[in-house]
């Protein structure tokens, strides 16, 4: 298990914007996604649902829900990979040690659930289903010794791909590539795995 602070969370903060602004450009500049009959009913709801300003629209709260769920699902649990490689790493080499390595590609199939509520009773769920393929690489990380409460690491480097697995209503016979991104991290600091 991981302990993060408040330290903590300000050097993965760059790592969290990243991914982030990722699953927006996946979300937000969709066609297929934004245009499907699926999007549009999840907006409709926020239609009758919520009252929205002038300067908010409807679809930006559906797309923003969908990011913030997107975020929930992969951001700590790809975090934690991150250490736990690390880490083995770090162990493997006994200690103290600077390296570059792969990670290899970690799916992930992360869903979104909309449910409309009707009556005071929720109806079915709607589900959006994804997948994403993140290649990661580290570039010289360092660990003083095993007692450390932290990895620094040099650079993070990702290549992320986004695909549309399922949606609620409309059946997709074959994913659908929403987005690739690639990005590298500077100088990242992260907590290591506490051993019990």
């Amino acid at each position: 298990m991981a302990v993060s602070s408040k330290s903590d969370s300000n050097h993965n903060n760059e790592l969290h914007e990243k991914l982030k602004w990722s699953f927006s450009c996946a979300v937000d500049k969709s066609d297929f996604l934004r245009q499907s009959e699926d999007f549009k009913t999840i907006e409709g709801w926020y239609v009758q649902g919520k009252k929205t300003s002038d300067n908010i629209t409807n679809s930006s709260l559906a797309s923003g829900e969908m990011i913030k769920e997107l975020l929930n699902h992969v951001y700590p649990h790809y975090t934690n990979i991150i250490m736990e490689k690390t880490d083995m790493n770090i162990k493997l080499a006994e200690g103290s040690m600077q390296s570059d390595f792969d990670i290899g590609i970690v799916t992930m199939k992360p869903y979104v659930e909309f449910i409309k509520i009707v009556d005071g009773e929720p109806m079915p769920p709607a589900k959006f289903t994804f997948q994403l393929d993140i290649r990661t690489y580290i570039s010289i990380f360092k660990a003083v010794n095993k007692a450390t409460e932290y990895i620094e690491l040099k650079k993070l480097g990702i290549e992320l791909e986004i695909l549309l697995l399922h949606m609620p209503y409309f059946y997709l016979s074959e994913p659908v590539k929403l987005t690739t991104k690639s990005f590298e991290i500077q100088n990242i600091r992260l907590p290591r795995k506490r051993q019990y």
